[in-house]
């Protein structure tokens, strides 16, 4: 049961009906809400969602989700009514982009707004999504994001799978000991697309930032370009005379 917004009756509302009955009510008070700036609203949030009112049977399960943001409007915008949700840097409001995105994803007049621009390439950004609540499942995040890699300086970790050998006569079986610096490379999510650039005036970390801003790895709270850095060593043998 629930009380009528205008008689202060009670009556019996569907899902639809309460949605549409919400819709007039924050329409009829709009001058005494603050509107969202999806562009300002995401640089400093997790991703803002906008979109309108549809006839999609997802529209009421998707207007309930984006309500529950951290910050949600609704506004005219020519005419057109627009939900307008800016989601945190939170567990509980991934869990809720996460699931907008997906009810979004093929809605036209639907816009995702992440670091103060709209984002067409909306496949990559739920798996990062994804994969920040992954992370946060985890006792310790770095478990779930660092991975160790090798020197991506050392010539013996970057020839070690890519030499062949033909050996035509024999050689003295002698061997030496080499290091090989290990690094801890900050985004696992990213490392598969990620190429070090030898020589580039950029760090090695400002490399990272940028590759991630490319991939959308920016969006999520956890990624620290400034976590790579040297962890330890491994010992290798190898023959003398390579």
């Amino acid at each position: 049961m629930c009380r009528s917004l205008y008689s202060g009756t009670c009556a019996s509302y569907s899902i639809g009906e309460k949605i549409s009955i919400m819709d007039t009510q924050i329409i009829r008070n709009e001058p005494s809400l603050k509107t969202i700036d999806p562009f300002e609203a995401s640089i400093d949030c997790l991703l803002v969602v906008a979109f309108p009112k549809t006839t999609s049977k997802f529209y009421s399960f998707a207007v309930n989700i984006a309500s529950g943001a951290e910050r949600y409007a609704m506004v005219q915008i020519e005419g057109k009514l627009m939900h307008v949700a800016a989601f945190g840097k939170t567990q509980v409001d991934a869990g809720r982009a996460s699931a907008l995105l997906g009810y979004i994803q093929s809605w036209r007049g639907a816009f995702v707004f992440v670091q103060g621009k709209a984002v067409q390439d909306r496949y990559r950004l739920p798996q990062v999504i994804n994969c920040f609540l992954q992370s946060c499942q985890c006792r310790d995040t770095k478990a779930h994001c660092h991975t160790i890699i090798d020197d991506p300086l050392s010539d013996i970790s970057r020839n070690m799978n890519l030499s062949i050998s033909l050996n035509f006569s024999p050689k003295p079986n002698m061997k030496k000991e080499k290091r090989i610096d290990l690094f801890t490379f900050p985004c696992k999510y990213l490392f598969p697309w990620f190429h070090f650039q030898r020589g580039h005036p950029s760090t090695f970390q400002d490399q990272i930032q940028a590759a991630g801003v490319e991939h959308m790895c920016n969006v999520c709270p956890h990624f620290s370009p400034d976590d790579f850095r040297k962890t330890g060593y491994r010992s290798i043998e190898q023959d003398v005379f390579d």
